[in-house]
C-alpha cells in the first residue's frame, strides 16, 4: 500500500516550525505499513495542484493533505483539491451546522454568516465532508482513479484527531517489520556490509551516522518481512564481528 504525506502551509518553509508529522508516521508504522514520501509545499494553488497529479501518476493509494482549509486567502487546498479533480466546490448542509456547533461551543454564541465561514464547509462535489472534532474547518475524503484523497487541518491537535479517526483505519498491513542495531563502526566500513546484505537478502538498509558513533555506535535499521528481516540481522552481525572496525582515522 503506497501512502504519501503532502504538507501545506508557507510557515512550514521558514524553519521556524516543524513539518515532520511524527506522530501520524509512527501509527502507520505501528500498523505494518510505511510512508513511502512527505513532501512540503507552499499555500500556492500552483504547487499543490500539480503534487495531487504526481501522486496519482506514482500510484499512490492513501494521500494525507494537511493545512490550508482555513477561511483566509492564503487557505487554497480545497480549491486545489476541486481543481485536481476537475469539479465546482458546493457547500455541504451537514458541515455547516457541524461548524456551527463548534463555534457555539468555543465562543459560545452562533456565529454570523460570511463567504469566508462557509467557506470551511466546502468539498469538491462528490466529494464528503469530515467532522473536525477538535476544531471549525471540516476536513474533505475524495477518490481519484483509485487514489484515497484525505484532507485535514493543519493544527496538529486537529490533524492528529481526524487522521485517527478517518485515515488511520483504511491503513493495511504490508507484514513489514523493522529492526533497529547500534553499531561500533564507522559508516565508511559498513558500507560493503550493507552491500552484501541487501543483495543476498530482501531487506532495505537504512544508515543513520552519528557524531558521537565511538561512544554510542552508529544507528542501521533493517526493514523487510519479519522473517527475512531477522535472518538478515544475524548475517549482518555475523560480518561486523569478523571484521571489526579498529576506529582507525
Amino acid at each position: 500500500m503506497r501512502i504519501e504525506l503532502l504538507i501545506i502551509g508557507d510557515e512550514l518553509l521558514t524553519g521556524g516550525t516543524d513539518p515532520y508529522p511524527a506522530a501520524i508516521v509512527s501509527a502507520i508504522k505501528g500498523k505494518g505499513a510505511y510512508v513511502s514520501r512527505i513532501t512540503v509545499v507552499p499555500d500556492e494553488l500552483d504547487d499543490i495542484v500539480p503534487e495531487l497529479q504526481s501522486a496519482q501518476a506514482r500510484g499512490v493509494e492513501l494521500l494525507l493533505v494537511t493545512g490550508g482549509l482555513g477561511p483566509t486567502l492564503d487557505d487554497v487546498t480545497r480549491h486545489a483539491l476541486a481543481k485536481f479533480l476537475g469539479r465546482p466546490l458546493v457547500l455541504d448542509q451537514e458541515a455547516v451546522e457541524w461548524m456551527d456547533e463548534a463555534i457555539m461551543r468555543l465562543h459560545g454564541k452562533r456565529p454570523a454568516s460570511s463567504e469566508e465561514r462557509l467557506l470551511m464547509a466546502k468539498v469538491p462535489e462528490g466529494a464528503k465532508a469530515l467532522r473536525n472534532p477538535n476544531g471549525v474547518a471540516s476536513g474533505i475524503e475524495a477518490e481519484a482513479d483509485g487514489m484515497k484523497v484525505f484532507c485535514v487541518p493543519g493544527f496538529p491537535r486537529e490533524m492528529q484527531a481526524m487522521f485517527e479517526a478517518y485515515v488511520l483505519p483504511l491503513v493495511r498491513s504490508e507484514g513489514l517489520y523493522e529492526k533497529e542495531l547500534w553499531v561500533m563502526r564507522r559508516e565508511t566500513t559498513m558500507e560493503p556490509l550493507f552491500q552484501r546484505i541487501v543483495s543476498g537478502f530482501k531487506v532495505k538498509v537504512a544508515s543513520l551516522p552519528k557524531d558521537t558513533w565511538k561512544h554510542t555506535g552508529n544507528q542501521v535499521i533493517i526493514k523487510g518481512e519479519r522473517d527475512e528481516v531477522e535472518r538478515a540481522v544475524k548475517a549482518f552481525l555475523e560480518m561486523v564481528e569478523r571484521t571489526p572496525d579498529r576506529y582507525e582515522e
